[in-house]
């Protein structure tokens, strides 16, 4: 039996998956216990965060012969969303059914906030200068006396378009699912302090001991 299936909204919180757990003794890093991850332990669901609130608990069902855990990832920011409360209560009370091991993470507002620390390597795998967080706070994205910015999809999207039209310099900020991938295989577990990642990162540690950072 596999040790874990994990449930995501889209092809973006995959890849960022992939990224954390794709790395070389991956376990280390996130400070819990091998366990065993393939690819296909991620399955991402066709109708992104509504689908996954709708009938996410009932789609798991059919994992529960070959998983011993599951995991549901989502967003909160999405149209009619009722909220990171409701959703995380709704879901955990119908997984709890059918389910011993589990957990309900909800991204608050979205996965974007688990991209930003102050990092070089951030800079190079969004494919924008190092100064990136001097430039978010001239211009009001991310102050400088936060963590995080308030909106991190506005930030990287603010990147995105102040980037793009400088590919001769060697700039060219991405979107696509793959950047998620790159940046989860770079940042510093130690330096992501999203609540909803650190949540992830205390199940694997509760579900699998034996390592410490």
């Amino acid at each position: 039996m596999r040790d874990v299936i994990f449930l995501v909204a889209d092809g973006s919180i995959g890849q960022m998956l992939l990224g954390f757990l794709g790395r070389p003794q991956f376990h280390r890093s996130l400070g819990c216990g091998p366990f065993d991850f393939e690819p296909s332990d991620i399955i991402p669901h066709d109708r992104r965060d509504p689908g996954v609130y709708r009938d996410g608990p009932e789609l798991l069902r059919i994992y529960q012969k070959t998983h011993a855990r599951a995991v549901i990832l989502l967003d909160n920011a999405w149209e009619g969303s009722p909220g990171p409360a409701k959703i995380h209560d709704d879901l955990t009370r119908r997984l709890r059914d059918t389910w011993d091991q589990f957990a309900v993470i909800v991204l608050d507002p979205e996965l974007e906030a688990w991209v930003w620390q102050d990092n070089p390597q951030v800079a190079t795998a969004l494919g924008c200068p190092a100064d990136f967080r001097e430039t978010l706070a001239r211009s009001g994205h991310w102050p400088r006396d936060k963590d995080k910015p308030p909106d991190p999809k506005a930030a990287l999207d603010y990147l995105q378009r102040k980037y793009r039209d400088l590919r001769r310099d060697g700039y060219r900020v991405d979107r696509s699912p793959a950047l998620f991938r790159r940046l989860a295989s770079r940042i510093s577990v130690q330096g992501c302090v999203d609540p909803a990642f650190l949540r992830l990162r205390d199940t694997l540690r509760g579900w699998f001991p034996g390592e410490t950072l």
